[in-house]
């Protein structure tokens, strides 16, 4: 039997996002197939137990403390941990499904030492890009290509330098950058002096781990594409879309809710780049339509601003309902009550799920017109596509839909089912054993 190691960022019982879900639906659906799968994953401290019916290891790694280790520089206490469960566990192929300190290029180096194939699946725009969302200068898709000095830019962008000075910044040499690095006192000063020999370490690493890996999965179009441009060969890649674990009925929620309020639902992360103030705006902007907004929200370490400011908006507007949570297989049941499923995403989205899990609850989708979102949803067909972070043009859109309720029934007459994960196991698995052999 082939055993596979999967290594996502985290794993349950920690909170799971998309990833994490779509590796526990892949290593069900490769059962079938006769591959055994196992989980690796970065924690504080090394653990063993299973979940779900299947071994999960912990690996534990070192604390964050220097300015290479908050620049995403590979954590060698995590690979020494990591090696250890590599001499327990004994797999064929070892298979990372992120890019981090811990989740890094050493982690292939000691795969290829004991004879393992190695696959990289690229979830989300931080395995190339330092912004993480491929939004050059948070306003324009980027086309992927990692550049030192645009990318230092950018970068610095984000963390509120202005442009002008952001790009001067990026001109100062890497030798330079590095040198500060090491020598000055920890502060924004350091961080933007060095930022251009970051970004280019950076650059070298995700490299790395692309020449390492023996196949590189792509989840999106758009993704093979940032793949190509950065030099990874089309064909060591290929493109294996995300999947929706569990059964479903291709009828599921056509009648769709019961007649009042026009119900829109968001369902993810309370990361910044999920877009949930652009809900929150667009409600603000319809003050008078008869329209509901229900938030169904896992808090992420380190956003409780988010969370206080979605508490602020429920509070100021009696239509915004924050939901308690759900476990997976309530989704798309509480997904067939509403008339939309909203995706706002600023980022680039691989899948995501949640479009698949809409189309299961055969509800359709308002999403943003970005990566793997614009990929899934035919705007007009199963749902409208916007422009991402415009509160304006959302609230545009949800304002004529609610008056007419026939353009939202033939909305949710096109939706069609999804893809299901059985067919993303049955494509994986040819991967592997092509690896292995």
């Amino acid at each position: 039997m082939t055993t596979v190691l999967h290594v996502p960022f985290t794993y349950a019982p920690d909170p799971m996002g998309g990833t994490e879900v779509y590796v526990a639906g892949l290593a069900a659906a490769l059962e079938p197939a006769g591959i055994r799968s196992v989980i690796a994953a970065p924690a504080g401290a090394g653990t063993r137990y299973r979940h779900g019916g299947v071994d999960v290891h912990r690996f534990a790694v070192s604390p964050r403390t220097g300015f290479a280790e908050a620049q995403g520089a590979a954590d060698t206490v995590a690979a020494a941990n990591f090696g250890a469960v590599l001499a327990d566990v004994r797999p064929d192929i070892v298979h990372l499904h992120a890019h981090t300190a811990a989740v890094s290029e050493l982690l292939l180096d000691a795969a290829r030492r004991m004879g393992a194939g190695t696959v990289v699946t690229y979830h989300t725009p931080t395995f190339s890009c330092m912004r993480g969302t491929l939004l050059h200068l948070g306003r324009e898709v980027c086309d992927g290509e990692v550049r030192g000095r645009r990318c230092a830019a950018c970068t610095l962008a984000a963390h509120g330098v202005p442009r002008l000075a952001a790009e001067a910044m990026a001109l100062v040499p890497p030798p330079v950058g590095r040198a500060v690095a090491r020598r000055a006192p920890a502060g924004r000063w350091r961080t933007a002096v060095a930022m251009r020999a970051a970004t280019e370490a950076g650059a070298a690493r995700f490299g790395r781990l692309m020449a390492k890996a023996d196949r590189v999965i792509a989840p999106a179009s758009w993704v093979a594409d940032v793949l190509l441009r950065n030099g990874v060969p089309a064909a060591k890649t290929a493109i294996v879309r995300q999947g929706l674990p569990g059964l479903h009925s291709p009828d599921a929620g056509r009648a769709g809710p019961a007649a009042g309020p026009l119900r829109i639902g968001f369902f993810g992360r309370s990361s910044p780049v999920k877009g949930i103030d652009t809900l929150t705006g667009m409600m603000a902007l319809i003050a008078d339509a008869d329209v509901e907004l229900r938030l169904t929200v896992v808090n992420e370490p380190g956003t409780a601003r988010e969370a206080e400011a979605l508490r602020r908006a429920a509070a100021a507007d009696r239509r915004i309902h924050i939901e308690a949570s759900l476990p997976p297989e309530g989704v798309v049941a509480a997904m067939a009550a509403l008339d939309l499923v909203a995706v706002p995403s600023r980022w680039l989205e691989t899948g995501p799920l949640v479009v698949l899990e809409a189309f299961a609850a055969g509800t359709p989708v308002l999403g943003s017109r970005l990566g793997g979102i614009g990929e899934l949803v035919t705007d007009g067909a199963d749902g409208i596509l916007l422009p991402a972070d415009d509160p304006a043009a959302w609230a545009a859109a949800v304002g004529a839909l609610a008056g007419d309720r026939d353009r939202l029934a033939a909305l949710r007459r096109g939706v069609r089912p999804p893809r299901t994960m059985a067919e993303v196991g049955r494509e994986m698995a040819a991967i592997y054993r092509a690896v292995a052999a």
